[in-house]
């Protein structure tokens, strides 16, 4: 920069002007890889180790069901980043039956606009499947979720939403300081997780295209279809999914809203759910949802109503009590008293 300046190129103004503008990017350099101060590193971000742990008390009003105490989810997350492009993330669940790797990818990142990632990773599909365990605002997942992304429900078993495939995500159309568009395609086998071979010799395909008009507001939809075999069968079916979804987002107010649809074989279902948080202060966020699924669109009688509410304590950056109470109301001449109450405590560093 002296020399520049003794050789009449720049003036001392502009010198000075760039030498704060690359002490400004320098600085957020630095606040960036200190922003996880729990996590460890080795040789500059090439290895970064956090977690996730959440016990879940459940207390069931249907007689013969047992309260108890559980390990909802415990998860070990292992990633870093090789160089500015390539980077890897892994997790595994160490609670329930048994030790799950349920992602395992790597990726290369050459642009904001184009990012390709090969290995085990979330299915872009379903906004409420994609958001992370940690910032559920509700211990559960909506119950059409669970049925029609890949999880608890789904006629395929409990997946965890997720699939073994490679997937193509961007983001363009900058507007200040955000992105007006985000979009994943995904080739995936469509046999689920943590598995040796396909158990099927079709690929399936999954769309997600998410638009953000103005700040807080985001627009999602979602397009999936391709061939399962359910869980105990031997045939492989027709499995296609659509779903719309929408979040805002304005001050300590949050609504949420989704609805998916989905085919299994001949069997027609659908559902869609309603929320609202609101922050009375900081610390404290209470939640309610009204959830609706049918099962099968033939079946008159077969419809399930939740209403849900609860609270959320938020100690600090890491931990979290939630506390939920669900009304479940099912479309049949006699109802079943299966509602419940939970409480789960979250660690997440």
């Amino acid at each position: 920069m002296n020399v520049l300046i003794k050789k009449n190129y720049i003036t001392q103004h502009e010198a000075d002007s760039i030498r704060s503008d690359q002490a400004v990017k320098e600085q957020a350099k630095r606040d960036k890889e200190k922003a996880n101060q729990h996590s460890i590193t080795i040789g500059s971000k090439a290895l970064q180790i956090s977690g996730l742990a959440q016990i879940r008390y459940q207390g069931f009003e249907q007689s013969g069901v047992n309260n108890a105490f559980d390990l909802h989810r415990i998860r070990l997350i292992v990633q870093g980043s090789i160089s500015d492009s390539w980077s890897y993330y892994t997790q595994t669940e160490l609670g329930g039956t048994g030790t799950k790797l349920i992602d395992a990818y790597v990726s290369y990142k050459p642009a904001d606009f184009f990012k390709v990632s090969a290995g085990q990773f979330k299915i872009p599909f379903s906004a409420e499947s994609l958001t992370p365990d940690a910032q559920l605002e509700f211990i559960d997942r909506a119950q059409v979720v669970e049925a029609l992304a890949g999880r608890s429900k789904d006629v395929i078993g409990n997946q965890q939403g997720r699939d073994i495939g490679i997937q193509i995500t961007g983001s363009f159309a900058k507007v200040e300081d955000r992105y007006l568009f985000d979009y994943t395609l995904a080739i995936l086998n469509g046999a689920g997780y943590d598995v040796t071979t396909d158990n099927n010799g079709f690929k399936d395909f999954a769309g997600r295209l998410a638009i953000h008009p103005i700040k807080g507001l985001d627009l999602g939809a979602d397009l999936y279809a391709g061939e399962g075999i359910p869980t105990g069968g031997a045939k492989s079916q027709n499995r296609a999914r659509v779903g719309f979804d929408g979040r805002y987002v304005i001050g300590n107010l949050s609504l949420t809203g989704e609805y998916d649809h989905g085919t299994d074989a001949a069997i027609r279902k659908d559902g869609w759910f309603l929320q609202a948080g609101y922050a009375i202060i900081p610390e404290i966020q209470i939640v309610g949802r009204y959830e609706t699924f049918d099962p099968n669109k033939v079946n008159p009688t077969d419809r399930s109503n939740i209403y849900a509410g609860g609270v959320n304590f938020t100690f600090n950056k890491w931990t979290k009590l939630a506390i939920d109470y669900l009304d479940k109301r099912e479309q049949t001449a006699v109802q079943v008293p299966n509602n419940i109450f939970e409480a789960q405590l979250q660690l997440a560093f």
